[in-house]
């Protein structure tokens, strides 16, 4: 398939923020594909996978391509700014790189500052869900490990959250499993990149588990419902 320049731009925006703090991360990749709405062909996930991964094709690409259709600028950067908080808020670096791709699409420093604090809102919703479903792994066997409580703690750091908020999720979610009904059906219902962003955070927890088979079915199953790709969802997994 042939992408529009539309969509690479969200590719190269948000793959220039994932290298901002230094070399893509293990999992970023997939997580910067997930931005477009639609799935990739093998071979164009294999092609940007490779660009992905080189800083200076990034820079080559952002340098020469077309500015987008003026209705898919805020996209592009609101895409661009999921990415710098995936990891639960953005660095100076991502910050100043948010910056010079807004200047090129032609946006003013007023008018992204007002759309990363509502981005950035809109976020912290994503981290509440976040830190929900986590708390479901975490409690699937009915004992929380030392190794589980410390992994829910750090995931936990890393939500674009008030650390008063964090505090309370973890006294209300570390003593008793959140009531989620319908657990597969709520994930479902969330934006594919937000989806995506779930099983992100939350992968490593299975790991954590004294019963690991029962977080990795679990996993898989809320993958299915999030209609991400089982091996997306096993590289997630291990990432």
């Amino acid at each position: 398939m042939h992408l529009t320049p539309e969509q690479e731009w969200i590719l190269v925006a948000c793959g220039l923020i994932a290298h901002a703090d230094g070399e893509i991360k293990l999992g970023e990749a997939d997580l910067i594909l997930t931005m477009l709405d639609e799935h990739l062909d093998e071979a164009e996930s294999r092609r940007w996978f490779k660009q992905l991964g080189d800083l200076n094709a990034l820079h080559r690409i952002f340098d020469d391509l077309p500015p987008p259709l003026p209705a898919f600028t805020e996209t592009t950067l609101e895409r661009a700014w999921a990415m710098a908080l995936a990891d639960g808020e953005a660095s100076a670096a991502e910050v100043a790189m948010m910056e010079r791709i807004a200047a090129q699409l032609g946006v003013t420093p007023n008018e992204l500052a007002r759309w990363r604090r509502q981005w950035t809102e809109q976020a912290a919703d994503l981290g509440e869900h976040i830190a929900a479903f986590a708390a479901v792994m975490i409690h699937l066997d009915g004992v929380l490990d030392p190794d589980e409580i410390d992994q829910y703690r750090a995931l936990l750091g890393r939500l674009p959250l008030t650390p008063e908020r964090r505090d309370v999720l973890a006294r209300e979610y570390l003593s008793k499993r959140p009531e989620l009904d319908h657990v597969g059906a709520r994930l479902a219902a969330l934006p594919r990149e937000r989806r995506f962003a779930v099983l992100r955070a939350i992968g490593p927890l299975v790991s954590a588990s004294s019963r690991a088979d029962l977080g990795r079915d679990f996993f898989l199953e809320l993958a299915a419902f999030a209609a991400v790709p089982r091996e997306q969802a096993l590289r997630l997994l291990f990432a």
